[in-house]
């Protein structure tokens, strides 16, 4: 049995392409093909990357989780942006100086227009469809690939990249200069540092051969940057769903010319964040209790508006 056409999540995850980055491609290629349909090229693009995001954030933290397809399919464009906020006040809860950093990611839904969220819960069902929620839920598939860059890469199209200088790295690429990387001796605690980081794909492949050697990248710590705010905000993203630990941070700026302001910037943000977090629990008013702990199976406590 189907809702909205859409099977359950046993009958998706048979579904989904055999290999990760088959299935990075495939949700990638749904999500834009039904924005350039139905929003009209690549305008908006913070709110289609944004909701993307924020439903990756909300699989369940392991392959055999629960369902959670029931409760996003049936919503509207209104309930489906109060469930987004709700998302997001779980990561605020969780980690208030990357949910800081991703903010190009969700603040528009602090004033959404009705154009803003015209069609969002179909866009959802596309991306519910094409297996979201089991490609994040699966670790070994997570890391398969980017699906946030993939995405940002199809919406921003070739023009635009070739005028910014901007060039993502390929996955096979990035997975080859993984494998160098441990080429070397690397121990826990030491600082794996991108100062041209993109939505981090480098992380994602050095990440992914830690765990092929039997290592935990949540045992290092980790610093990604960005020129482009949205690109950086991926990164607060994507780390979660690499399951890179608590030791991350994100930065968006220029780090090879000032380094030291850019460190400055970052100390100076997680410090409001935390205090901003204490002071206001809720990022965004919302009718909505996740069902949901983005990536954890220890969540904190919830505090209601």
């Amino acid at each position: 049995m189907t809702l909205f056409g859409i099977p359950p999540a046993g009958m998706r995850r048979a579904m989904a392409p055999e290999n990760g980055r088959d299935h990075a491609h495939a949700i990638a290629e749904a999500a834009h093909a039904w924005w350039t349909s139905n929003r009209g090229g690549s305008s908006d693009r913070a709110i289609a990357v944004g909701t993307l995001a924020a439903l990756a954030l909300s699989a369940p933290s392991r392959p055999d989780g629960p369902d959670y397809g029931p409760l996003l399919l049936p919503l509207d464009d209104e309930q489906l942006v109060d469930t987004l906020r709700a998302g997001w006040n779980s990561f605020w809860t969780y980690d208030p100086d990357l949910t800081e950093a991703a903010r190009p990611l969700h603040d528009w839904l602090s004033h959404p227009t009705d154009n803003d969220i015209r069609g969002l819960a179909d866009y959802a069902r596309i991306l519910v469809r094409a297996g979201l929620l089991e490609y994040c839920s699966d670790p070994a598939r997570a890391e398969s690939d980017d699906v946030l860059g993939l995405l940002i890469t199809r919406m921003r199209g070739y023009s635009e990249r070739q005028s910014t200088g901007e060039f993502f790295t390929p996955a096979v690429a990035a997975n080859h200069m993984g494998d160098v990387l441990f080429s070397t001796d690397r121990r826990p605690g030491d600082l794996f540092l991108e100062p041209a980081a993109g939505t981090g794909t480098m992380a994602r492949a050095a990440a992914a051969t830690m765990r092929f050697f039997g290592t935990d990248p949540a045992e290092y710590r980790w610093w990604l940057n960005d020129l482009d705010p949205l690109n950086a905000a991926c990164c607060a993203v994507n780390a979660q769903i690499w399951r890179l630990g608590r030791q991350v941070t994100v930065s968006c700026g220029d780090a090879l010319r000032q380094p030291e302001l850019l460190e400055e910037a970052v100390r100076r943000r997680a410090e409001r964040a935390v205090t901003e977090q204490q002071s206001r629990p809720v990022l965004y008013p919302t009718r909505t209790r996740p069902a949901f702990w983005p990536l954890s199976d220890n969540p904190p406590t919830y505090v209601s508006p």
